[in-house]
């Protein structure tokens, strides 16, 4: 199945932030939008039990000047066995000076025999304020599938004010040499990746990040070439992972000067 949708988020007749434009096809579906903290939260939802063989989804998110806008998801995505052939997602998106976006998604979770690529690409123009999460699983932990997908490949890359601040390519098989070690120290190792730009972030936001290093959720944070900083998080469970990012996301918001909107309709 080949589907997605393009949103166009910015400010309407009364100033607030609105859907100025959407494009949406099977099988994705956008729930109905609500107001919180003075942005946009919208739910971005596969409406099948998650992406199969040969399925190719196509997302863009376009903020202008004054939009506000949260796309977040209210459960975890799922990319099931395939006998042959291999699932796609690609997302392009672009935010204009003055345009908020955080991008929330839920837990990636690749099920035993999965082949799946995704491919973002992200263009911020200078003074754009950005916030991205990424969560991944190592597969149904629950049920004691853990390691047994095929391929799990990324392609990111982000721009600021015309520059390439990051830039990452991996491809992630189970009897690789790197994730062999990281099986050995985490056997069921959860994995997120944030990236937060357009705000000053004193030394004293990335001390109190790095301070949530424990033994059960390995963290590490940078700056990059730009008003920007990237944090990695790996955890032997997605428990310890939530509870990292939970205060992650907090520090991250007071950075922007900017309370926690909610993910769920007060």
């Amino acid at each position: 199945m080949k589907g997605g949708f393009h949103l166009v988020c910015g400010p309407d007749a009364r100033g607030r932030s609105a859907l100025i434009g959407q494009y949406v096809s099977a099988p994705m579906h956008i729930g109905k939008p609500w107001w919180a903290e003075g942005l946009l939260i919208v739910n971005a939802i596969n409406s099948t039990a998650g992406l199969f063989s040969g399925d190719v989804i196509d997302t863009g998110i376009e903020v202008k000047s004054g939009g506000q806008i949260l796309v977040t998801s209210p459960s975890a995505s799922r990319v099931h066995r395939m006998a042959s052939g291999s699932a796609a997602v690609r997302q392009s998106i672009q935010v204009a000076h003055g345009g908020w976006l955080e991008i929330l998604p839920g837990l990636l979770i690749p099920h035993a025999g999965s082949d799946y690529a995704q491919e973002n690409s992200i263009h911020l123009e200078s003074g754009a304020r950005f916030l991205w999460f990424e969560t991944f699983a190592p597969g149904r932990v629950a049920s004691g599938e853990v390691w047994q997908f095929t391929r799990f490949e990324s392609r990111f890359e982000l721009t600021y004010d015309s520059r390439p601040i990051a830039r990452e390519t991996y491809s992630i098989t189970p009897d690789s040499p790197s994730v062999q070690a990281l099986r050995n120290q985490f056997p069921n190792a959860c994995h997120a990746t944030c990236y937060a730009a357009g705000a000053d972030f004193p030394d004293d936001l990335l001390a109190a990040i790095s301070a949530l290093h424990h033994p059960d959720c390995w963290i590490g944070c940078t700056r990059l070439d730009a008003p920007a900083v990237a944090v990695r998080l790996v955890a032997a469970d997605n428990l310890h992972l939530s509870r990292a990012l939970t205060p992650i996301r907090d520090l991250l918001h007071r950075a922007f000067g900017r309370p926690v909107p909610p993910l769920r309709r007060a």
